[in-house]
């Protein structure tokens, strides 16, 4: 019964009626054991039930906090499981079923990487979101402080886009200390937290006459509710060791239950069971050790005792109230469980887990429902152990759980593992822990497997991991140790390492700021040399032309040329991002603006598919970048957005590098405000540490903001910052970063003409040197606005025409614009106005604000008609709008939009409200012909 805890259940009830609204939310209710949570929840759930809203369930437990995904497949296994071949196609379809392999579905495998690992959290979401169609939940999760590893990753996926799925979340869990489990998962969360509070002395008193007698005395009940502290669970017990005592409800009575507290009451459990005989006690300890969920035939033969005894035994175990009477076998309470499991010394207990390990596996149970009992064995040199915890890691790493198989990996150490499993055991246990996002705990792991590594390509393959994981870290000068170190290893043999696909060692030289053109000659010696591997030949091609046109080393034509054949065909099925990163990178630098585009597309439409997040935010982040020059200043503001989104919710070292994309796109915008609330909100507004080759983005983007806030002092110091970074660096071609160019706009504004003069001439050489027509472009517009009179509208013309047939329609925008205003000061007003009416409608196209505002102030000065703002039609969406209309006009359903672009449905279906609005349209059919219409 519950009592004294309406208000709490009102609570609860308010949120289910939310959820019902279509309102998600993350509540914890908290109390100490035996408080009476799980009789919360289970009104909960039946509340819950009264309104339509489907309730699951788990229970976490200590022995199975080893079990891969063990609260996840409680909650979602039974309904996966339940349905039938068409249900559970549909609720496994679309990104849902990149969780297959958590429920161990037939003909799912998890890939076993980091990118695998965010397309299992994303594939639960929307197996969650799937169910959550079909009615409103409660997912339930009772002792929650036990849950394994993984299961409180997906609870921290979830709980972070919640809000907008008709899904309540539920934790009960005992009160923890500042960064435990629970708070790390639900960091940035704000859940409603219910405490719950001691049973008063009014409730404890009715319990009291309820359980005894009716007319039990008031000192007697108030001495129950001292000795159990208002704990409704130790508050049963006493009252049950009482009634076993023949102890009567009375005032002189009251001393005895004073005695009963709560250290006391644990030993009358003890007590009881041993009234029922040696046999009820080996039986009692050995469903201890079993867990929850125990078979009795397995603890009837821990105990030694024959099953029919063991089913007798579990009688009286029920009518003692020490155990349930229904199966499957489980104690009535944790704390009951806990008095028995710890009446044992710790040697007794490791003895029994070692044996049940031996019971459970004769009898044909998974190597990975051992791990709970390995773990707590001693260890003893034992082969088979060792081959279990292997196959274990395996197993829980088949069902994206690394934390589980490192905990297998690290009792595999202690046994000890034998000399020759040492290596892949020590190797496995490093990337397993990285893969569960600990990669500082990692690097021991790796280095002691690299130590063993007999043969240098395993050490230089060990030691390249090692840098990863250091990179991750953000340990800069320890990554470029190890990567020095893998180098070493190899000696005259990274063109051979090199024809592996996955390319690492050409990554780790370029985001460690080796010079490009240090790699040029080994890539071509290895392209040279090929052993037809068309795979591993195409990511040295895109390794190639990034490293070239980083470099300048090649034209323009030859790197678009190198990076067009590294992106034909279908993208690699591993490290595919590291294809699209280059050639797209090269593609873009190389003025093939559109085709660098096309990539990043295919790109992020393969990480769509995988549910990979991180490559997915990565990706638009690159895209981002490319979009702004190719004038798509709304796309460029989108995929910003979203990038930065993905990076709010599971912050990484990359954070920055979104953060600036979508700085820049907001300056080009004219939303300058917001640029600069979004630079100190992400703590950019000063002084950048540069440690990556990413990093001048962020100098970049500040630098071009603090221009476009007449801060040209600021300018130029973050401007010149980036270009010493990239000098140092070897990016010396300006088509890579066009940093000189905004640094002679600031030095002009600071009346600084002699080196404003010098440095657009340097980018001018250089420029034409490299042939593309954007960085040429871009050169002689700086190079023209650091000259006067004639020689500046020659120079203005001369880019207008370079950028005539170039994709950078924002760039070309920029210079017809300067151009007719530098007509319009010579006089030449008739003149002037065609390339500011040009420049004008490619702005306006591109979303530039400023610069068409700038277009319109400058046709009104040569005597023409300036041009309206847009209020209505395409021009008035916005980023985010624009990015969903495009996918809804091309025939995705609500539920592909969420899932291609990681939104919840009700996000998406707030912009198509939005959108439909704005363009004054109530369907589909129409929304694709308006648009296409706006585009031709």
């Amino acid at each position: 019964m519950l009592i004294e805890r309406d208000r709490e259940l009102g609570r609860i009830e308010g949120f289910l009626a939310g959820a019902r609204d279509g309102r998600g939310g993350v509540v914890v209710v908290e109390g100490m054991p035996g408080i009476g949570k799980t009789a919360l929840l289970a009104a909960a759930r039946a509340r819950a039930s009264e309104v339509g809203i489907r309730a699951l369930l788990a229970v976490a437990g200590e022995l199975e906090q080893d079990l891969p995904f063990a609260v996840v497949r409680q909650l979602f296994e039974p309904v996966v499981r339940a349905a039938d071949a068409a249900a559970r196609e549909d609720l496994l379809a679309g990104a849902a079923g990149l969780a297959a392999p958590v429920f161990g579905v037939a003909g799912t495998v998890f890939a076993g990487d980091a990118a695998a690992m965010s397309g299992i959290m994303h594939g639960l979401y929307w197996v969650c979101s799937n169910l959550a169609e079909r009615s409103p939940i409660l997912l339930a999760i009772d002792d929650a402080h036990w849950s394994d590893g993984a299961s409180l990753r997906f609870v921290s996926y979830l709980a972070r886009r919640i809000a907008d799925l008709p899904v309540l979340l539920v934790l009960a869990s005992r009160p923890q200390p500042a960064g435990d489990s629970i708070a790390r998962a639900l960091s940035g969360v704000a859940p409603d937290l219910i405490r719950l509070r001691p049973l008063s002395d009014q409730a404890v008193g009715q319990l009291v006459r309820e359980a005894m007698s009716g007319d039990a005395d008031d000192a007697f009940c108030l001495a129950c509710a001292r000795a159990s502290g208002g704990n409704p669970f130790l508050l049963a017990e006493a009252l049950t060791s009482l009634r076993a005592d023949h102890v009567r409800p009375v005032a002189v009575e009251a001393a005895r239950v004073e005695s009963l507290r709560p250290e006391t009451i644990k030993r009358a459990v003890l007590t009881r069971l041993a009234r029922l005989g040696p046999a009820a006690g080996q039986l009692a300890r050995a469903l201890a050790v079993l867990g929850p969920a125990a078979e009795v035939r397995h603890a009837a033969r821990l105990a030694g005792l024959q099953p029919a005894q063991a089913t007798e035994i579990c009688e009286m175990l029920a009518r003692e109230d020490i155990i349930t009477s229904t199966r499957p076998v489980e104690f009535v309470h944790p704390l009951v469980r806990s008095a028995i499991y710890a009446d044992a010394s710790e040697v007794l207990r490791a003895a029994a887990h070692k044996h049940a390990a031996l019971i459970l596996a004769a009898d044909g149970v998974p190597a990975e429902q051992l791990v709970p009992h390995l773990l707590a064995a001693e260890p003893e040199a034992d082969p088979q152990v060792v081959g279990w915890l292997r196959a274990a890691a395996a197993s829980a790493l088949a069902r994206g759980a690394p934390e589980v198989a490192a905990a297998c990996l690290q009792r595999a150490l202690a046994e000890p593992a034998t000399a020759p499993d040492r290596l892949p055991v020590l190797a496995g246990l490093g990337r397993a822990i990285g893969m569960a996002d600990r990669p500082s705990d990692a690097l021991d792991a790796l280095r002691a497997a690299g130590e063993l590594a007999q043969d240098l390509e395993t050490r230089a393959e060990l030691a390249m991991e090692l840098w990863a994981f250091m990179v991750k870290a953000g340990r800069a000068d320890e990554a470029m140790e190890s990567f020095r170190q893998a180098r070493s290893a190899l000696g005259g043999g990274e063109a051979q390492l090199l024809r592996r696909p996955n390319a690492a060692f050409v990554i780790a030289s370029f985001t460690a700021m080796e010079p490009p053109a240090t790699w040029i000659g080994t890539l071509e010696h290895a392209l040279a040399h090929g052993e037809g591997d068309a795979a591993a030949d195409r990511m040295l091609l895109a390794a190639l032309a990034f490293a070239s046109a980083a470099a300048g080393d090649r034209t323009a034509n030859q790197t678009a040329g190198l990076a067009a054949r590294a992106a034909q065909g279908p993208l690699p099925a591993t490290d595919r991002w590291v294809l699209v990163n280059f050639a797209g990178a090269a593609l873009a630098i190389a003025d093939q603006l559109p085709a660098a585009i096309d990539v990043f597309d295919r790109g992020i439409d393969a990480a769509q598919r995988h549910g990979d997040a991180a490559e997915y935010r990565y990706l638009r982040v690159l895209r981002s970048h490319t979009a702004l020059y190719a004038g798509r200043l709304l796309e460029a503001e989108a995929d910003g957005r979203a990038a930065l989104a993905l990076h709010d919710s599971e912050p990484t070292q990359e954070k920055p590098l979104a953060a600036a994309v979508l700085i820049d796109a907001l300056t080009e915008r004219g939303s300058l405000a917001e640029a600069e609330a979004i630079l100190v909100g992400q703590g950019l507004e000063k002084g950048q540490t540069v440690n990556m080759l990413i990093d001048h983005f962020v100098l970049m983007a500040r630098g071009r903001l603090r221009l476009r806030q007449n801060r040209p002092r600021d300018a130029v110091a973050d401007l010149q910052k980036c270009g010493d970074l990239l000098a140092r660096a070897g990016y010396t071609n300006p088509a890579f970063a066009w940093w000189r160019s905004e640094t002679v706009l600031a030095r002009l504004a600071l009346g600084e003409t002699s080196a404003a003069h010098a440095l657009a001439a340097e980018e001018l050489d250089l420029a034409r040197r490299y042939r593309a027509p954007h960085a040429t472009g871009i050169a002689l517009r700086a190079a023209g606005l650091a000259e006067s009179g004639p020689r500046r509208i020659t120079l203005l013309e001369e880019s207008v025409s370079e950028l005539e047939n170039s994709g950078a329609i924002l760039v070309r925008a920029h210079s017809l614009i300067d151009y007719g205003a530098a007509l319009r000061r010579a006089g030449y007003r008739a003149k002037a106005a065609e390339p500011l009416r040009h420049g004008l409608d490619l702005a306006a196209r591109c979303g530039a604000r400023p610069l068409a505002k700038r277009a319109n102030e400058e046709l009104t000065a040569a005597g023409a008609r300036p041009r309206r703002d847009m209020l209505t039609g395409p021009g008035a969406l916005t980023a985010s709008e624009q990015r969903v209309a495009r996918l809804a006009a091309d025939g995705a359903t609500n539920r592909e939009i969420a899932q291609a672009l990681f939104l919840s449905l009700r996000t998406v279906e707030i912009h198509l409200t939005s959108t439909y609005r704005k363009l004054r349209i109530d369907s589909r059919h129409q929304l694709k012909e308006t648009l296409t219409a706006a585009e031709s």
